[in-house]
């Protein structure tokens, strides 16, 4: 039998490989942006489910109690009384402990309604030093603060998973949250503000919010602080116990204002991209999310909308400039109806 002088190739030559590697790369480029898409809408919407399930459990808490819960509660005397704020719903105890336990925040509060009911039957809430979150344990050691409930985490903060943990006692950890209640347009009584839906020691009913449900906001997006030391899921105080950049936020809070000061001569920070690594926590005083252009709200009519960060500005009403779109959002009865912020 004659051999043939042909021969079958059986593979690639060199150049050919590389020209194929060449065009997978090319394919692989072009189609991660579009999977990372896909991805981050996957997240935002589980995100904007959190916050939907965080507005109905504030719903069905106003409907077992006829009002809203505060930020938390707090003696505007304690400390020498060093701002402004109308007394806890409930009263005080002769101790001059609020009823309902100090510093539990409006996200323990609803707990119940999200499932959570096991956690909360566990809080001690007399009116007494006993009640103070930081240390009440649960049964197997661990903190109360340190369990996290995943509707209070948005799956796009990469921190969300994270603890704060006490630098003195590795025992005390506390979950954070990537959602804080809308306390109005600041959290400081003596500049207008606290005219929102949670602020500290409020009992706001459906019948307050004059503006209309639909445009008035409750909840919003703020990741934690770079240092965990701010946004708190169960419980949290603030720079000046208003919960301001812990618990609840104003859309333009005031920015570092001091013990005791008067906050009116504060500036205010506004909506606006954020980063979890710029030192100084400087990012907490207003609200950003990990998405990219914009953050998801809850609203009181039980909605949610993502907000583009170009829906506000700077200017702050309460310094006598017109009040932004967002500003007009935070009030519940500031007479602003027909808002148009889609």
């Amino acid at each position: 039998m004659r051999r043939s002088s042909h021969f079958r190739r059986l593979g690639f030559t060199l150049v050919e490989l590389l020209v194929v590697i060449a065009i997978i790369g090319i394919l692989i480029g072009m189609l991660l942006p579009a999977v990372q898409q896909v991805r981050e809408a996957a997240r935002r919407a589980t995100c904007a489910n959190n916050i939907r399930q965080q507005v109905l459990a504030l719903h069905n808490y106003e409907s077992a109690y006829q009002k809203f819960p505060p930020a938390h509660l707090i003696n505007g005397s304690w400390w020498g009384g060093p701002f402004e704020v109308q007394p806890a719903p409930n009263g005080y105890a002769s101790n001059s402990y609020p009823h309902g336990g100090a510093f539990w925040s409006w996200a323990m509060a609803v707990s119940p309604f999200l499932e959570q009911g096991n956690l909360y039957d566990k809080v001690n809430f007399s009116a007494s030093g006993a009640s103070w979150p930081w240390w009440q344990f649960m049964p197997n050691g661990d903190t109360i603060m340190s369990v996290s409930c995943a509707t209070f985490v948005c799956p796009s903060d990469q921190r969300g998973d994270e603890k704060w943990e006490d630098p003195g006692n590795e025992d005390i950890k506390v979950a954070v949250t990537s959602y804080l209640g809308v306390s109005g347009r600041d959290s400081y009584m003596a500049t207008g503000g606290q005219d929102g839906m949670i602020y500290v020691n409020s009992k706001v009913t459906m019948g307050m919010v004059t503006d209309g449900t639909s445009n008035t906001l409750m909840i919003g997006e703020r990741t934690p602080a770079k240092d965990l030391q701010y946004g708190w899921q169960w419980a949290g105080a603030g720079d000046n116990v208003q919960g301001e950049a812990d618990v609840v936020l104003g859309v333009h809070e005031r920015i570092g204002v001091g013990w005791g000061a008067d906050p009116n001569g504060y500036e205010t920070d506004y909506f606006r991209p954020g980063d979890p690594r710029s030192p100084g926590n400087i990012h907490r005083f207003h609200f950003w999310s990990s998405h990219p252009g914009g953050a998801t709200w809850g609203l009181a009519d039980g909605s949610t909308q993502f907000i583009s960060y170009d829906m506000d500005n700077p200017n702050n009403g309460s310094n006598g400039f017109e009040m932004t779109v967002l500003e007009k959002m935070a009030t519940r009865a500031g007479a602003e109806v027909g808002l148009d912020y889609r």
